[in-house]
């Protein structure tokens, strides 16, 4: 059975036969498509995973057998959604893992971020990445590995600085106020998060307990890039098992809507910053 990157190759393979076949340059096919030479460069290459209605368009153009068509569409769209063992995922290192997110972070225009009960990667404080590291069990993790990951972690943090990129993240109370750490330290948390409200390209907001909840929460994901702007706009989402990763471009805007639901939820600005005092002067945790 062909693997994953087999697939990839093959696609990509295809597609240039076709323009090969064909006559033309990569600067003329782009132009014929509406696209940019480089995008059209970076399909062939396999740079750049070809979504499905770009395959479409690409075969249509240049006359492609409808089996060639719907076969190279096929391997577009079992792209657009690819399973990963969790566990192989995580085998070279968290560390690496990090590194690798922020690489995606890095080249995504906007980035969409919900958690139910964990504060996002992007503003967590040193001791909060650790607790949450050392609470992993698949494998359980080395004291070594726990500060090598947070520090990868904070890492990413740098994207933030960049006023080119937007960042909307949303969580729920629950993660406020859950016994994670020492009350210090869960206070120093709340502490950066105030700090990062500040920062004209991030939104930050909470769904509140007293808030009624608008629509059902499912699971955590992270949206990195607009389908509409960026060439590789991605969700993730993490399982027990598994990792998720979601590449087709209507169901990255299906997750995107589904979080602006979420959001009409919850309490940004001067609401959101009351709430962040309230827990941390009530400090509840032990």
């Amino acid at each position: 059975m062909p693997t994953h990157s087999d697939d990839r190759q093959e696609l990509a393979a295809g597609l240039r036969a076709l323009r090969l076949d064909a006559g033309l340059s990569t600067t003329e096919l782009a132009r014929r498509l509406g696209w940019s030479q480089s995008k059209v460069s970076r399909v062939e290459r396999d740079v750049t995973l070809a979504k499905p209605d770009d395959v479409d368009a690409w075969t249509r153009l240049l006359h492609a057998e409808p089996d060639l068509r719907r076969r190279l569409v096929a391997l577009a769209e079992r792209q657009g959604v690819e399973l990963l063992e969790w566990k192989r995922a995580m085998a070279p290192g968290r560390r690496r893992l990090q590194e690798e997110i922020n690489t995606l972070e890095a080249a995504a225009s906007v980035i969409w971020v919900f958690s139910m009960d964990v504060i996002p990667g992007l503003v967590q404080t040193k001791r909060y990445a650790e607790g949450m590291i050392r609470l992993d069990h698949n494998p359980v993790p080395s004291e070594e590995e726990i500060v090598e990951s947070a520090e990868a972690r904070l890492a990413r943090q740098a994207v933030l600085n960049d006023p080119a990129k937007r960042f909307k993240l949303l969580f729920a109370e629950t993660a406020l106020r859950r016994s994670l750490l020492p009350r210090e330290d869960m206070q120093a948390q709340i502490a950066r998060l105030i700090e990062v409200t500040r920062l004209p390209n991030v939104e930050i907001g909470v769904i509140a307990f007293a808030t009624r909840e608008r629509t059902q929460t499912f699971h955590a994901f992270a949206v990195l890039g607009d389908p509409d702007v960026d060439d590789n706009a991605i969700v993730l989402a993490e399982l027990l098992t598994r990792g998720l990763t979601i590449r087709a471009p209507d169901e990255v805007r299906e997750y995107i809507a589904h979080y602006e639901r979420l959001a009409e939820g919850a309490l940004f600005g001067d609401d959101l910053l009351r709430l962040l005092r309230e827990v941390s002067e009530e400090a509840p945790w032990s």
